[in-house]
This record gives C-alpha cells, sequence and structure tokens, in this order.
C-alpha cells in the first residue's frame, strides 16, 4: 500500500514540475477592436490612432517616445475627429500635387486600409496636416 501511495506522488511531483503556467492573454484583440485612422510621425517617434470597439466606443491612443497612452472619447468627438482625418486625408491624397524627387518620409498616414506617406519637401500636405496633429497633441 505504501508503495502505491510513493509511486503517486512521485508521479505527481513529476507532472507538477512540467507544467507551464499559462501565457498573458493579449488585451489588444483585433477582432474586437478597428483603427479608424492613424497617424505617424517618424522623426518625433509619436504615432496617433482613434480606435473604435465592437460596443461602439471610442479610444484615442498615443505612443509617444515608446510611452502609450490611451483615452476614452464620445462617439461626437470621434466623428468629428473621422470627419476631420478623413477631409484632411482625401485632400493630400488627391489634390495636393506631391514634389518631384526623392522622399524622406515625415508623416505616414493610414485610413481604412488605405495609407499615404508625405514626404519633407511636400509642404502643403504636411502644413494640411498640422492643425490636426496640433489637436492630437494638445489632447496628450
Amino acid at each position: 500500500m505504501n508503495l502505491l501511495f510513493g509511486l503517486l506522488l512521485l508521479s505527481g511531483l513529476a507532472h507538477a514540475q512540467h507544467s507551464e503556467q499559462p501565457l498573458k492573454e493579449s488585451t489588444t484583440d483585433l477582432r474586437n477592436q478597428l483603427v479608424v485612422f492613424s497617424i505617424d510621425i517618424p522623426n518625433d517617434k509619436k504615432t496617433f490612432q482613434l480606435e473604435r470597439t465592437q460596443g461602439l466606443e471610442y479610444f484615442l491612443r498615443a505612443k509617444i517616445s515608446g510611452e502609450e497612452t490611451i483615452k476614452k472619447i464620445d462617439s461626437r468627438a470621434a466623428s468629428k475627429l473621422d470627419r476631420e482625418f478623413s477631409s484632411k486625408f482625401l485632400r493630400c491624397q488627391y489634390e495636393l500635387p506631391s514634389g518631384p524627387g526623392e522622399c524622406k518620409v515625415t508623416l505616414r498616414l493610414s485610413m481604412k486600409g488605405e495609407s499615404q506617406e508625405i514626404c519633407a519637401k511636400d509642404d502643403k500636405k504636411s502644413q494640411e496636416m498640422a492643425s490636426l496633429i496640433q489637436d492630437l497633441n494638445q489632447r496628450f
């Protein structure tokens, strides 16, 4: 009897040594969040994103020099930001000309699957986005 109990104890200890701790779950499940728009400023190491959850909640996310901040905003403010960004994005993409020559990227814009890069030589495009970027900077 003692032998049987000893074997069960040893097998239980051996199993406990080889069991793994569960991995932490990610809090950024892409099925539940949609990035409405994104502005990446590589020179300043900044990224701004407007995100929407399945529950129609809106969040502004800022990554500034590696530190991340998230702020919840109401749907009215999110809608206003989305309209402003969309207007500026489309104007930069289709109405304002790009300068010739090499491109040193100063802004990367993304909106619902479309993206564009704004170069240092494209002053009009940079000026078009400046007021929105200033507004986002003030929010953080």
